[in-house]
């Protein structure tokens, strides 16, 4: 039976990447915090272990021995220029901590969850040819993802078998927060306005199955863009609100409008001591046009596109289902 070690396997991805892997057999292990809500890894014959990314032995204490398989998945992927220290810490440093961890304990692979952002802003579809400039970009998010990419493809340089996941916007089953709470924001009649950017939209279920075929069968030391449905943000909120009844009729104003608006929200959420609703930092890359290639994810990981309904469909489902609709 092959071995795996989840970090972040209470949140979005991890839930799902957990999941499949024990119905593809594997024996599991799970960081989670001692904070960490466990309803939805409760029942599932895993093995759950209290640890931190920050501290470098709780990591030694749980990762098993010679374990087959580190899926490295927590992250902070927050978008507020207070919480930058925190999130370097968490995607940095407790990629790095992780990555040590993992080599002391002989594990046979790293793979790392990251994300299209780590690429930074570019003027063209991602590819497997795109540089990243994400290492000056003013965005931490971006910035922090780079860098613990750099963690990991360091560590790749001094004979670690890794490999990289880069999904862009993600939805399915159990997201509670980023995506998931869009269809919360557009029930309670809170967005306002529309951002002209555009995304792919990625299946949870097809990412973690490729985080899977990533450790089994990826090549080392590779990145996987992973391509979905690619949508105008007026397109995919629409249709959120479609599945609920409802009509959307904000309307989609320029990238400029809607980036001084979050600037203007930032500045009144600091002056009340408060966490703003949208972040500079996200309104930019909201107005950006996201778009992604995943040939090598498809040929090699066998990674599948699944449509824009079906992705919705299966959030809104979940979210219903919990009572959070």
């Amino acid at each position: 039976m092959k071995t795996a070690f989840v970090t972040g396997g209470t949140g979005f991805i991890g839930i799902n990447l957990v999941n499949e892997l024990v119905s593809q057999g594997w024996d599991v292990t799970c960081l989670h915090r001692a904070t960490s809500d466990l309803k939805y890894l409760r029942g599932q014959p895993v093995k759950l272990k209290v640890g931190d990314l920050n501290d470098a032995a709780s990591l030694e204490q749980a990762i098993p021995e010679s374990v087959d398989a580190v899926f490295h998945v927590a992250a902070d992927t927050s978008s507020w220029s207070r919480l930058d220290a925190g999130q370097t810490a968490t995607n940095v440093t407790g990629t790095r901590n992780v990555i040590n961890a993992a080599r002391k304990k002989g594990a046979k692979r790293v793979v790392l969850t990251s994300t299209a952002s780590a690429y930074g802003r570019q003027n063209g579809p991602l590819s497997d040819n795109t540089r990243s400039t994400a290492a000056d970009s003013w965005i931490n998010y971006e910035r922090s993802k780079w860098l613990s990419e750099e963690e990991v493809r360091a560590a790749g340089r001094e004979g670690l078998s890794t490999a990289i996941i880069n999904p862009c916007a993600v939805f399915g089953p159990y997201d509670t927060s980023v995506w998931g709470g869009v269809f919360g924001v557009i029930k309670a009649g809170k967005l306002a306005l529309i951002p002209p950017g555009s995304v792919p939209v990625n299946h949870v279920a097809e990412v973690a199955k490729a985080h899977i075929a990533a450790a089994e069968r990826g090549r080392n030391g590779e990145n996987y863009l992973l391509n979905g449905e690619h949508v105008s943000f007026a397109t995919l909120f629409r249709e959120m609100a479609r599945m609920m009844g409802m009509e959307l009729k904000s309307p989609v104003v320029p990238g400029f409008v809607f980036k001084s608006m979050a600037h203007v929200a930032a500045l009144v959420a600091t002056l009340r001591g408060m966490d703003p609703e949208m972040t500079p930092e996200m309104a930019d890359i909201l107005c950006r046009d996201n778009r992604v290639e995943s040939d090598k994810a498809e040929r090699e990981l066998g990674y599948r596109r699944v449509p824009l309904a079906k992705c919705l469909q299966d959030s809104y489902d979940w979210l219903k289902a919990e009572g959070m609709l």
